[in-house]
């Protein structure tokens, strides 16, 4: 059986060890993988195929959330992953996604982060889907409140601003991404195809330092209803550089995928 194309996204120089055994991971299991990017990447492992990320949506200006906090280029990338479902027939996956059994073969590919947020780090949704046109409209230029904040305070946020909300890079970390996701699946009647926390999140984002954690979990104790795990990326490299000077703990979890990926 010829598995469908899973496809992502690197803003970037080399790609890290992470990012490495991310597409490993997927490409043994047999998928085609695609990596778009907007320059060359020094150190894309030999199988996976590179495109030009402007293809799919303009690079002229990467969107990047202003977060004093936390400055990133998730924004860019949540845009870019509607984009592309809406113009190829590939299913987009994170570069911080282990994948250890294949991707379902179906319209919708997705699943609950907990039990009431739908994550978009994997994410499939037909040309047809409400969802994904509602996502679709949401641009660089898109001025407005975030979808999920309603009520009260969605009235403050009109009258602060005078009727004309804030730029989308001023918007709160997740609201074009799982916030944004889960809000249109429920109005369109579209939730119930997500599958649950063990398909692609057994490891709760708040748990994220178990993948460090000396015999906590080996890749043996995951069963046949976790397809893929989510790293956190963002959160386990933070933490290796407070908690661990920066060295993966041997005995780890983390350490058995990059010896088993890499």
């Amino acid at each position: 059986m010829t598995l469908r194309e899973l496809a992502t996204l690197w803003i970037g120089g080399a790609l890290g060890l992470m990012e490495i055994a991310s597409l490993n991971s997927l490409m043994r299991l047999g998928h085609p993988v695609t990596l778009y990017s907007y320059a060359p990447i020094p150190n894309v492992p030999d199988g996976v195929t590179t495109r030009d990320a402007a293809e799919v949506m303009s690079g002229s200006r990467i969107l990047v959330y202003r977060d004093k906090r936390k400055p990133s280029p998730a924004l860019h990338a949540n845009l870019f992953r509607y984009a592309l479902l809406k113009t190829t027939d590939a299913t987009w996956v994170d570069l911080d996604i282990i994948g250890l059994r294949p991707m379902p073969d179906g319209d919708y590919v997705m699943g609950f982060e907990t039990g009431r947020s739908v994550n978009n780090a994997v994410l499939r949704l037909p040309r047809r889907s409400p969802t994904l046109q509602d996502l679709c409209r949401f641009s660089p230029s898109t001025r407005g409140v975030a979808p999920h904040i309603t009520g009260a305070r969605r009235l403050k946020y009109w009258v602060r601003t005078l009727g004309q909300g804030y730029p989308i890079e001023k918007w709160a970390w997740g609201s074009t991404g799982p916030k944004a996701l889960t809000i249109y699946l429920t109005q369109h009647d579209e939730l119930h195809h997500a599958l649950p926390p063990a398909a692609f999140y057994p490891i709760d984002v708040h748990d994220h330092g178990q993948f460090l954690e000396p015999g906590r979990w080996r890749l043996s104790d995951f069963g046949t209803d976790t397809i893929c795990l989510h790293l956190w990326g963002s959160r386990i490299r933070k933490t290796l550089q407070e908690d661990h000077d920066g060295k993966v703990p041997a005995g780890s979890l983390y350490a058995e995928i990059l010896n088993a990926y890499l």
